[in-house]
Order: structure tokens, then C-alpha cells, then sequence
């Protein structure tokens, strides 16, 4: 079988507009990489666990929904941030692990990617309403609509005590929430949606779409996805799949952007405490130093 690109590199031709330098990462790319992305993800966690111990700190705006008019809702997407934040992790760790695994350094690096954007998009969305009843109608409409396709299925559900939960009643339930509390009706959630928002906040460029669609074109399996990651034979045979450096980067220059975006909406939402914010500031600025000289190797002009 031929390969859709064909050319003198392993790629065939470079895959990254604009990209210069070596096609292959370097042992000291896959370090500056992994130190990045483990360093945002250790602070951030401990930030979320911090917080989860404890009440919220008085003047904060955790504080007033925990005390407000539906503590129970307010301390739902509390918690829907905490296992939304905690799965974000475990992806960029996956990520990390897989760039120091030349064998599986391939299109799974998009698929786990994107799973990263999409667990911190949830905690962004949250975290992204104009008050307290947007908050609580966010936090609501978000929980009904993990339910659709379970109700859709009639897939029987347990909570984490092992109490039996029928996903058509406990929608129903969320709804007469909504009514009671005089909330708007249940948002319509669409993960892709609130990626591109997310992305498109965190970089201010307007590619959110497009960076969501490349990466699920990669997960989905769609050739146009998949040709950058296709390597050649002398030949010009199909040989495999690799991710090329400058893809590498990228991916990775686009979970630390979400990680810092989403960990200050966080941060903010908790009164911007002394101890959070210079623990995440001073890791940040590491990070940056880090990643930045392989980003500028690839793209010097930018």
C-alpha cells in the first residue's frame, strides 16, 4: 500500500506548516516536555485536593454558593470539577508516558490529548457563568446531560455506594430542579462546544474549532487526520504511524495553555488564596522556561 505523502523523510514531507528543525523528538524534548506538563499537573492537583479538604475560605465565590439558596447543587460541581480535573490529569500524564515510549509515540498521543481538553473544559464551563444561579443552572444541566444516553440505553446505574439510580428519573429530577429554583431551562451541552470556547479563551487566536477537529479527525481515525502521522518505507510503502516533533509540541503547548487557564479560573473561584496562587505561578513560570526554547526551535518567527 502506498503512503498519501511520499517524499525523501520518514513523513514523506514535513507534516507542520512553518515547522523547521528535526522531525524526530530528542531525549532532551521528551524531557523538557514531560517536566512541563508533570510540573502543571503535581501543582494543580494539590491545589484540588487542598481545596476539596476543606470548606471554602469566606469571601470566596465557592463560599457563597456552599452557603446560598441550593448548597446541595453548589457542592455537586464542586465535586463534577474535582473528578473533571483529576481525569484531565490522569490524560496528560497518559500523554507523558506515551512521549517517553518511542514504540506507542503515535496517533494516541492526539486521542489522549483531546481527552485532557475535554475533562478541563468541563471545570471551565463551570467556572465560566456570570453568578451564582448561572453557576447552579451550569452545574444542574451539566449532571442531566451525562444522563442522556444512559436514559437513551435504560442502562442502569449505581452511585458510588452502590445505590441502584435510573437515569430517566434522576434527569426528570435535575429538570424540576431547574423549574423550582425559576433556572432556565437545561442547557444543551456539547463537549465540542465547550472545548473550542475553552480553547479560543486560553489562546485568544479563534482556532479552538479547528484544533478540536484536527484531534478528533486523529482519535476518530479519518485519514486527513491520520496522514501527517504516516510514515514511508524506501519505497514509499506505508510503514506505520509516528507523530512528527512539531505535532508533538503543539499538543503539548495546547494542554499547558488549557491547564493555566482553567487552574486560575480555579484558583479564582477558591478567593485567589496567597498559597494557590504562588504555587501555581512560580510552577508556571518553569514550565514556560522549559517548554519555550523547543517551541522556538520549531517556530522562530512566532
Amino acid at each position: 500500500m502506498k503512503a498519501p505523502l511520499a517524499g525523501s523523510s520518514p513523513w514523506g514531507v514535513d507534516p507542520t506548516p512553518g515547522a523547521q528543525g528535526p522531525l524526530e523528538l530528542s531525549a532532551d524534548d521528551v524531557q523538557r516536555i514531560s517536566r512541563t506538563l508533570l510540573l502543571l499537573v503535581a501543582k494543580f492537583e494539590q491545589i484540588a485536593f487542598e481545596t476539596a479538604a476543606s470548606p471554602p475560605p469566606p469571601g470566596s465565590d465557592a463560599f457563597r454558593l456552599w452557603r446560598g439558596r441550593s448548597p446541595e447543587h453548589a457542592h455537586d460541581g464542586m465535586i463534577t470539577m474535582q473528578f473533571a480535573n483529576l481525569s484531565a490529569f490522569d490524560h496528560v500524564r497518559a500523554f507523558v508516558a506515551l512521549i517517553r515510549t518511542p514504540t506507542v509515540r503515535s496517533t494516541a498521543l492526539a486521542t489522549v490529548a483531546r481527552g485532557a481538553h475535554e475533562s478541563l473544559a468541563r471545570t471551565w464551563y463551570l467556572l465560566d457563568g456570570s453568578d451564582d444561579d448561572d453557576f447552579l443552572h451550569r452545574a444542574i444541566s451539566l449532571l442531566r446531560s451525562d444522563l442522556r444516553i444512559p436514559e437513551n440505553r435504560n442502562e442502569p446505574l449505581r452511585t458510588r455506594n452502590g445505590d441502584a439510580v435510573s437515569p430517566a428519573e434522576k434527569r426528570q429530577e435535575l429538570a424540576d430542579e431547574l423549574k423550582r429554583f425559576g433556572l432556565p431551562a437545561p442547557a444543551k451541552i456539547e463537549l465540542s462546544a465547550l472545548v473550542t470556547t475553552m480553547l479560543d479563551e486560553a489562546f485568544e487566536d479563534g482556532n479552538g474549532r479547528d484544533e478540536y477537529s484536527a484531534l478528533s479527525a486523529v482519535a476518530h481515525g479519518h485519514r486527513h487526520g491520520l496522514n501527517n502521522f504516516v510514515i514511508t518505507a524506501a519505497g514509499g510503502e506505508v510503514a506505520g504511524l509516528a507523530a512528527p516533533r512539531a505535532a508533538v509540541v503543539h499538543f503539548a503547548a495546547t494542554q499547558m495553555g488549557a491547564l493555566h487557564s482553567v487552574a486560575w479560573r480555579f484558583i479564582a473561584f477558591y478567593g485567589t488564596q496567597a498559597r494557590h496562587a504562588d504555587l501555581f505561578g512560580t510552577a508556571w513560570h518553569r514550565a514556560y522556561r522549559s517548554l519555550e526554547p523547543v517551541a522556538s526551535s520549531i517556530w522562530p518567527d512566532e
